[in-house]
């Protein structure tokens, strides 16, 4: 059940990834080719290699497949061996790389190397330049993270992150932490049933069932085991199956179960060898022999041993090589030729003081101490005993010699670090004494100096305060008068009028009744002109307007921009016949000469309410707000009875402001009561006038 639940819920994440990532794995025969290549190219490097260089040759013109043939060259070189060639694509894989460090051109380079040191016993490297690759590698794969780097002209790379988080989980393995392990892994499975590659998928499954050995959870391990194995028959490729059967075994030498694991170790190299895969052959009888031996049947397990070797051989396989000249040693000696083992023992251990691995050589030792007290060769075991205590001895004598040296180095240099600070002190101290000298003799005038300077800059800052106080207040008029002006017609604003308003009345507005005309300007059907000619025409008007207002005027009248397409006059000392005479003057000004608005005219007219206050015949006092109201009124009635027009308030029957109160309530029925008196005056007229909509 617990396998069951693992596989549903990898299941459940891949449906949901693939969701988030918005698009399904759809193949590239290119891509699959090169991958075919690749793995051909761990049995037959030659051939795979001449036919992905020629592939170079016909895509040289798309940057992106050569990037993908160059990785694919330089993982076979880096795992048959060619670190040097290896290397040489690496390098050419960054010279591809115009787009930034985190381009997939990058991660390809790094990959190669990673596989480079994979191959020659660095683990820890291989690890760090694969885990660098992955964010390029799974950019746009379900569930990714985007790539920092930039875009990229290729879709998700599930096989190359496939591969990183093989290596990932290989390391992870190696250290102990199969926690992690499972983590990479798992995410690998995820990748490979996203793209549907069952060879992958098998491989993945055959890892977690190991994994879940080693938790405890045999049934688990089994079930996994199981379906890794349908997946690889469903391949129909003997090499995928020798793979899930060397899964198999391990997983039963993990049980305890050395008969079923030799089992499958056959099955395996059974495999191997119909698939026609030497190498994979190779590997195969390797853990063959190492199975036969823990059954204790040596003969079979050097049969084993030496048929791989001459495989091997032929492919330069040195890592090999020294595996099975151990594990030939070993079966020899088992089989009682121990003169034999003994000399494999000795060109084994010339091999490994060739490649200066020291440590591996006291393992081998090791190793062969057992074998010969197993065979009964005692004093044979007691020496090489002594030589595997006198080697690590060594061992650690370099490493005690190596560790007293640095720490002789540290000590070295933090002496003369000290002498370095006491010769520094002595020549300070010197240097203080006779700077003492000339202190004494300069501190007066120092002191001179400084209260000369202390007066200046008293001067210096006196002034600069007086400047920077004359220019906030400058600043601060200006910013008044700029919120006190209208930024489109330059025109005084509400808060201008308010402000003289206050002045002239009292800040109350009810101390001083409001004495001068008043006048309401409204430009017939505005919206009209925004709609059909845009909002910049209708700013053209607006400034066009206010700057014929200003003309309309006298020098002691304020033009104000009261507020969209309204406009209102304060004309203070204005007689009442002045008032009307110059409502008759906006009308004209405005209505009888159009307004150019780029290629086009406009005719433009108003409607105006306006009245000289305070009213005859009783001129009750009326404060300025109401006023405005007041002139409003008129306004409204302006516009009710056809625009292009003023209407003025030129006598009411209201004796005080509550009166006049009572007129704003209902101004037409006042109006028609005869309780206010309004005169009209009709703007020009022509056959362009503006409509309304």
């Amino acid at each position: 059940m617990k396998a069951t639940r693992l596989i549903a819920a990898l299941g459940l994440c891949l449906v949901m990834q693939t969701s988030a990532a918005g698009t399904a794995f759809v193949r590239d025969p290119f891509d699959e080719q090169v991958d075919a290549l690749v793995r051909e190219g761990f049995e037959r490097p030659a051939q795979a290699l001449v036919t992905l260089k020629q592939l170079q040759l016909e895509h040289a013109a798309v940057p992106d497949e050569v990037r993908v043939l160059l990785q694919a060259i330089g993982s076979i070189e880096a795992r048959t061996g060619g670190a040097v060639r290896a290397g040489a694509a690496a390098e050419q894989l960054l010279a591809l790389a115009s787009d930034g460090p985190g381009s997939r051109a990058v991660a390809a380079s790094n990959l190669v190397r990673a596989m480079v040191a994979e191959n020659a016993g660095q683990p820890d490297v291989a690890a760090a330049l694969a885990q660098s690759t992955l964010a390029a590698f799974e950019a746009g794969c379900p569930g990714a993270a985007p790539n920092p780097a930039g875009p990229e002209t290729r879709s998700c790379d599930y096989r190359s992150a496939w591969r990183v988080r093989q290596l990932l989980a290989q390391r992870a393995m190696s250290m102990g932490v199969p926690a992690t392990a499972t983590i990479h892994t798992q995410a690998g499975l995820a990748l490979a049933e996203w793209a549907g590659d069952a060879r992958r998928q098998s491989s993945n499954l055959s890892t977690l069932a190991m994994l879940a050995q080693g938790r405890g959870e045999p049934g688990t391990a089994q079930r996994l085991m199981g379906h890794a194995k349908r997946l690889a028959a469903q391949t129909g490729d003997p090499v995928q199956r020798a793979g899930v059967s060397g899964g198999e075994a391990r997983l039963a030498s993990m049980q305890g179960d050395h008969k079923a694991s030799l089992q499958a170790w056959e099955e395996a190299l059974a495999l191997a060898v119909q698939a026609n895969a030497p190498r994979l052959e190779a590997q195969m009888l390797t853990n063959l022999s190492d199975a036969y031996s823990r059954l204790a049947r040596p003969a079979d397990a050097l049969r084993a041993a030496e048929r791989a070797l001459a495989i091997v051989r032929r492919h330069s396989d040195l890592r090999g090589e020294r595996v099975l000249i151990n594990n030939i040693g070993i079966a020899k000696i088992g089989l009682g030729r121990i003169a034999e083992g003994r000399l494999d023992l000795a060109r084994l251990l010339e091999m490994w003081q060739q490649s200066g691995e020291a440590g591996r050589q006291a393992e081998t030792l090791l190793e062969f101490g057992e074998a010969l007290a197993a065979a009964g060769d005692a004093r044979g075991a007691l020496e090489l005993y002594h030589r595997e205590r006198a080697l690590s001895a060594e061992l650690m004598r370099m490493n005690r010699s190596a560790a007293l040296k640095d720490l002789q180095t540290r000590n070295d240099a933090e002496a003369r670090q000290r002498d370095i600070e006491l010769l520094g002190r002595d020549n300070a101290l010197k240097t203080e004494a006779l700077a003492n000298r000339d202190l004494l003799q300069r501190l007066w005038w120092l002191l001179a100096a400084v209260m000369l300077l202390a007066i200046v800059l008293v001067t210096l800052l006196y002034r600069r305060v007086r400047d920077t106080h004359q220019k906030l207040a400058a600043s601060h008029v200006q910013l008044q008068t700029q919120s006190e002006r209208d930024p489109l017609t330059n025109l005084a604003n509400r808060r201008h009028f308010q402000a003289v308003m206050e002045a002239a009345t009292g800040r109350d507005g009810q101390s001083v009744g409001f004495e001068g005309a008043l006048l309401l300007v409204d430009i017939d059907h505005f919206k009209r002109v925004n709609d059909v000619h845009g909002h910049g025409a209708g700013d053209q008007v607006l400034v066009e307007v206010a700057k014929r207002l200003n003309e309309a005027v006298r020098s002691d009248d304020l033009v104000v921009r009261w507020g969209g397409e309204e406009f209102l006059i304060l004309a203070p000392r204005a007689a009442p016949e002045q008032a009307e005479q110059m409502a008759a003057r906006v009308l004209r000004i405005l209505g009888e000469t159009p307004i150019t608005v780029g290629t086009e005219s406009l005719r433009v007219t108003a409607s105006i309410g306006y009245a000289r206050f305070p009213l005859p015949p009783y001129s009750a006092e009326v404060p300025w707000e109401q006023a405005i109201n007041l002139a409003d009124m008129a306004l409204y009635t302006a516009k009710n009875q056809g625009r292009n027009r003023a209407v003025g308030m030129v006598s009411s029957t209201a004796s005080t402001r509550e009166a006049l109160r009572s007129l704003e309530a209902d101004f037409d029925q006042a109006w028609r009561e005869g309780r206010v008196t309004l005169l009209q005056t009709p703007g020009p007229q022509a056959q362009d006038t503006l409509r309304a909509a």
